[in-house]
Order: C-alpha cells, then structure tokens, then sequence
C-alpha cells in the first residue's frame, strides 16, 4: 500500500491495512531521519549503527506479519 490508496482502502473498511501501512511508514521516517542525521554530522557511523539495530529488535519483537515482511525486505535489501 502507499499513500493514494488509504482512502480506497478505508471505504472498503480495511483499517488493519492501513494501521501496517502507519506503521511501517513511521519506522521508514524514523529510519530516513537517523540517516539524515548522520549525513549533518550529529549521528556518527556507531550512533546510526546503534539506532538502527534498536529498530530492528524493538520490530523483531513485535506481533504481525506485516512486521516480519518488512524484516525481511530490510534484509534482502542488505543483501545485496
């Protein structure tokens, strides 16, 4: 799912949908933030490191398959 088919989504009444699709969005946005702040000079390679092997426990940790697909969509990409 993306941004332009929430509303689609909610008339057809699925919330859980869109509840994963919040989620997700806000770890991406947490994530992309991290990375910014490396590139201003406040988060050195350790920091980011250390912040991002916090979001992937703290997900790990967490019930729903949407969280396990993009566990593993986040591996993957490292993968390659």
């Amino acid at each position: 799912m993306d941004g332009s088919q929430v509303w689609g989504a909610w008339q057809a009444g699925r919330l859980p949908e869109i509840r994963a699709y919040c989620e997700t969005d806000v770890a991406n946005t947490w994530l992309m933030y991290c990375r910014f702040q490396q590139m201003r000079g406040v988060f050195g390679p350790e920091r980011l490191q250390h912040e991002t092997r916090l979001m992937r426990d703290a997900l790990a940790a967490l019930p729903g398959e949407h969280w396990r697909a993009y566990l593993a969509a986040w591996s993957a990409a490292d993968a390659r």
